[in-house]
């Protein structure tokens, strides 16, 4: 038997006591690395002894074979359903993908208990439709990022939410490892549409391809992190190819996995990784869920996103404690830390749709980064990696269409503003901006004109 943490034993409590007083679903908000699995299954456990039909759910493989695992390390007897057969039709606890099972359901009994696992997906299609199929079965979610890329909270489908711990309290606790985080290239994305809510993938990948950024990744891996197991998020299947053989090129032993290879040739790639043969392991959102290898010791991030869930996610990889390892380095080429803060700010999840939680309960704390050594800290006077101190330069005054705008560091201001136009997709995007800056209404059209024009 596992001993459980107390966050996870107060977790399982509560959420008990939210079954008994009449919710359906029910969802674990635990960030990366705090135990959502081991603490899930304790309840899949006692579930099962009691004679309760569960379903384990996933959408990748991965996912469903590492729940499998814990499930033997617990002696939970299960079956696995995967395409063409089930291995025990009779076992009380199926773990099972979601593609497999919806193909697959007619041939089980109906469960009593649905666990849903990264739960955020199941606003989509297959998800929804098991949700819905079962509606007698008690729903238990598990997520450290509650939040979907649309903005809709998860409140359609979760009447309460247990949260758990947050990163900083874990890294103090050491059931995370501290971490640095450096953010050497802020890449140009100005040219880059936007599909679904996020980044387009080709276009990411071509503007993320380009040698200066991949030199950048080798230069600082050496300065940084020489020898240590790094995973590498890539922007693309072939963006992450490239990115491993110019690591091998450099003579850093480096594989490169996707979701279309053999399962057979991806597991003997992880194992290499596993064992240290392979110090660099690239994939393009194969490993930003539940890649549990706690020997990581570096993530390098070479994938832009507007999801804050998918950044924490990848950034979370490097913070599982491991024997030997002092501290995790996140190398943030992709400058999402300057847009969503580091990975243990505060952060107020909430089941409620997007816009009614403010932005700022969201990320609190800006991030800033070090102009001598690219360190990204929380607000200072001087850099606490290298020291630096930065020089403060003088102020100005920026007179815009008549009107006499607040007295800032030119600088600063002109990184906001970047920011705040290269996030602009549609002419409406573009009219709000003017409106908030109290631009006239002319600018958003020529702006907007200008972007569709880079774009063809």
């Amino acid at each position: 038997m596992i001993t459980l943490r107390p966050y996870q034993q107060e977790a399982i409590d509560e959420a008990r006591l939210a079954y008994r007083r009449g919710q359906r679903a029910v969802l674990f908000q635990l960030p990366t690395g705090a135990g959502k699995t081991v603490t899930a299954s304790t309840v899949v456990h006692g579930a099962a002894s009691k004679g309760t039909g569960t379903w384990w759910l996933t959408h990748r493989r991965e996912l469903a074979e590492q729940a499998s695992q814990t499930f033997h390390e617990l002696g939970i007897p299960h079956g696995t359903v995967r395409s063409g057969y089930v291995s025990d039709p009779t076992a009380l606890v199926q773990v099972a993908s979601i593609q497999t099972i919806v193909r697959r359901m007619r041939d089980l009994p109906p469960p009593s208990l649905m666990v849903f696992d990264e739960c955020h997906h199941i606003g989509a299609g297959q998800w929804d439709a098991l949700y819905q199929a079962f509606p007698g079965a008690r729903i238990l979610g598990l997520t450290a990022t509650p939040w979907r890329l649309d903005g809709q909270g998860l409140g359609k489908w979760f009447g309460h939410m247990v949260r758990g711990p947050g990163v900083a309290e874990l890294i103090g606790q050491g059931s995370l490892s501290p971490y640095r985080l450096f953010a050497p290239a802020i890449p140009d994305l100005s040219g880059v549409k936007t599909a679904a809510g996020d980044y387009q993938r080709g276009a990411l990948a071509q503007a993320m391809n380009k040698p200066a950024i991949v030199g950048d990744a080798i230069g600082h891996y050496r300065r940084l992190c020489l020898g240590k197991r790094a995973v590498a998020f890539a922007a693309g299947v072939e963006n992450s190819k490239a990115v491993a053989a110019q690591f091998n090129d450099a003579g850093i032993p480096a594989e490169h996995v996707d979701g279309t290879m053999d399962s057979g040739d991806r597991d003997a790639a992880v194992a290499r990784f596993r064992r240290g043969e392979t110090l660099i392991l690239c994939n393009a959102d194969l490993f930003g869920e539940g890649f549990d290898v706690p020997a990581i010791e570096a993530a390098i991030l070479l994938r832009p996103t507007k999801s804050l869930s998918l950044y924490l996610q990848q950034a979370g990889r490097a913070l599982r404690p491991a024997p030997g390892k002092a501290e995790a380095l996140i190398l943030d080429h992709a400058g999402n830390s300057l847009i969503h803060g580091l990975p243990d700010d505060d952060r107020e999840w909430s089941l409620e749709d997007r816009e009614k939680v403010r932005r700022a309960d969201a990320t609190t704390v800006a991030a800033r980064q070090c102009e001598e050594c690219f360190f990204v800290y929380r607000p200072a006077k001087a850099c606490p990696n290298c020291g630096h101190a930065p020089v403060v330069k003088a102020r100005e005054i920026e007179v815009v269409e008549g009107s006499l705008e607040e007295v800032r560091r030119v600088e600063q201001a002109k990184r906001q503003r970047w920011m705040e136009e290269r996030d602009c997709d549609t002419l409406a995007d573009w009219q709000a901006l003017a409106a908030q800056r109290g631009y006239k209404p002319g600018w958003a059209m020529v702006r907007w004109q200008a972007r569709q024009r880079r774009a063809a």
